[in-house]
């Protein structure tokens, strides 16, 4: 869609000191405070700002509040709501001019207000006694106050910073009201404010060929400003109501999704890209995108028409809802347990498909109320003939398992260990270094870790022909041949049984071809990858995809 642009900078009525001060004061009086992001939720909220258009609306949006849908009124919309016998559940303002406290003549105890911190303090000071709370925007580039608080983006006006301030605390739809971003003739405001006889019209049309709409500046820059939201935040969903230059665009933005969604049916991308912001030294990068994408599909490609999300980050939100946003299919995998992480939580949320690398880890995701399809780490190393003779002892692995080894060194005091990770004093980890600790190790030592974790180690151990020695786990269970037990009763059998070791080595190597290797694997991807929707790919697929 063409927007026809207009040459408009926005600039705040107050200097930043001024604001900044604002802010201080507002923190200084204790007000209860919006502090952080929450979790995308359900459900519709209701966004009630006073353009003309909304006094057509009444019927509509009392309908909506009997259904449980909650209001928020900005400004003098509301004022404007009580007068018709509908008491809002927050109401929100932003301006920092002192006589500003005037949108809420027929203050409410049952309203929430939701005031931004650089309000002036006449607003507080008129809010005494009611239920107020302070929420922080952002106001210049590079802003460090207030002090390790939240800031609230957004556009120029407080329709806007409403909605930036409703999505940070997990809504994604949006119905709008009363945001024409218009004149109605020389109505203003649905209160009866009137255009400013000095107040000059510039002529706007959403496209070349579209309806003209008559807008002051600051109408105009909010309409430019809105278009910027389907960026910035692409998993929202905008409902326009009444008649006005946002509500069209919104309506041509719809069409042009429509459109988009049948191109798509029409000639659908077939390709698949893996997404992770790691490298080779990334355990998560190799088994989960590297090996699995070999030969069939690419790595960090946003335009593939399916992407797959591995060990999502907090950054790639975006990418995802953008993509869905574009008729992509959206698959996200995860090997780590962090659902208590926001970005986590949200990812699972947005995922059209979940995967994850053991049944364990199926079973947390299922608490969460999704389906994940179970797809194994792949082995990466060359099988190499078992050759456990003697007592050299390894242990290898990430910093964040090295609890698992510290709980179990007073065991291995008697017999000589290499370890190789990536912390302070261990050997640095390498593919060629690890390729060459194999040959060294007769033993490998697998302490328990977390029982969601796959089993990656011991599987390249036993390629590499190592005699495993573990504590039990859910992923190794049933694995043949391996030590699962104590772990200094394991060593000490393996010294004492050597050709028996090898021979369960042998065993454990003919068990890995049958289940892990890549080939099997990506046939696992790519069924999956064509799968419409998380429930049904779990019912085809089943527990191992």
């Amino acid at each position: 869609m063409t927007f026809v642009p207009l040459k408009i900078v926005g600039k705040c009525v107050m200097d930043d000191d001024t604001l900044f001060s604002a802010m201080d004061f507002a923190i200084a009086k204790g007000f209860p405070e919006i502090k952080r992001m929450e979790p995308a939720r359900d459900g519709v909220v209701a966004i009630i700002a006073s353009g003309p258009s909304v006094a057509g609306q009444i019927d509509v949006i009392r309908k909506m509040q009997q259904a449980g849908t909650p209001l928020v009124a900005v400004k003098d919309a509301h004022d404007w709501l009580i007068e018709n016998d509908i008491i809002p559940e927050f109401a929100l303002a932003i301006d920092p001019q002192e006589h500003r406290w005037n949108c809420f003549k027929r203050k409410h105890e049952a309203v929430k207000y939701l005031i931004a911190s650089q309000c002036h303090a006449s607003m507080f000071e008129h809010l005494d006694g009611y239920d107020v709370t302070i929420w922080h925007p952002y106001i210049t580039k590079g802003q460090t106050r207030p002090i390790n608080r939240m800031v609230v983006g957004g556009g120029t006006t407080s329709g806007l910073r409403a909605i930036s301030l409703f999505y940070t605390q997990g809504w994604r739809h949006f119905a709008l009201f009363g945001f024409d971003s218009c004149n109605d003739g020389p109505s203003l405001r649905v209160n009866g404010d009137r255009i400013k006889a000095d107040d000059k019209l510039h002529e706007v049309r959403i496209d070349l060929e579209g309806e003209t709409f008559w807008c002051n500046a600051a109408m105009a820059l909010q309409a430019e400003h809105f278009q910027t939201y389907y960026d910035a935040i692409p998993d929202a969903q905008f409902y326009g109501y009444g008649h006005g230059l946002i509500q069209s665009i919104i309506a041509k933005r719809e069409k042009n999704l429509e459109l988009l969604q049948q191109q798509k049916n029409e000639l659908p991308d077939n390709r698949v890209s893996f997404i992770h912001f790691g490298n080779a030294t990334s355990a998560s990068w190799r088994y989960r995108a590297n090996i699995p994408a070999d030969g069939w599909a690419t790595l960090n490609d946003l335009t593939a028409g399916t992407l797959v999300f591995a060990k999502p980050q907090a950054n790639e939100l975006m990418a995802m809802a953008a993509a869905k946003m574009q008729g992509k299919q959206v698959i996200v995998d995860f090997c780590d347990d962090h659902f208590d992480w926001t970005h986590y939580a949200e990812a699972l949320r947005l995922a059209d498909v979940v995967t994850c690398p053991t049944e364990a880890m199926q079973e947390r995701i299922a608490e969460l109320g999704k389906q994940a399809t179970v797809i194994p780490d792949p082995f990466e190393y060359p099988e190499c003939g078992p050759h456990s003779r003697g007592k050299n002892l390894l242990w290898f692995g990430h910093a964040v398992n090295k609890a698992s080894l510290d709980r179990i060194l007073p065991d291995l005091n008697d017999y000589p260990l290499r370890v190789v990770s990536n912390f302070a004093g261990a050997i640095p980890w390498s593919h060629e270094t690890m390729l060459d600790e194999f040959m060294v190790a007769d033993i490998v030592v697998v302490p328990a870790t977390d029982e969601k974790k796959s089993a990656n180690r011991v599987i390249e151990s036993i390629r590499q022909g190592c005699f495993v020695v573990a504590e039990p786990h859910p992923a190794i269970k049933d694995f043949p041949g391996i030590w699962i037990g104590d772990i200094k009763e394991g060593i000490e059998w393996a010294l004492q049984n050597q050709h028996e070791a090898n021979r369960r080595i042998g065993k454990a190597q003919r068990y890995l071809k049958a289940k892990y290797t890549p080939r099997i694997c990506r046939a696992m991807w790519k069924t999956i990858t064509k799968l419409p929707t998380t429930s049904d790919a779990a019912k085809r697929t089943g527990t191992d995809g």
